[in-house]
């Protein structure tokens, strides 16, 4: 995924979660490393940065 993507994705995210946008990129994440999409995975990696970017 695109920077300008995952950002954009990230913000939306944010929208819908609010506080705990973060926590759910966690948990996609974790799901993605437990059945081996590795791919997917570093991209809500990715995402998790961006939100955590979005905080500072």
């Amino acid at each position: 995924m695109q920077n300008a993507t995952i950002i954009e994705f990230a913000r939306q995210l944010l929208v819908i979660h609010g506080v705990k946008a973060c926590e759910e990129a966690e948990v996609h994440e974790r799901i993605c490393v437990k059945y081996g999409a590795k791919r997917t995975a570093e991209t809500w990696r990715n995402v998790q940065t961006a939100l955590k970017d979005m905080r500072h």
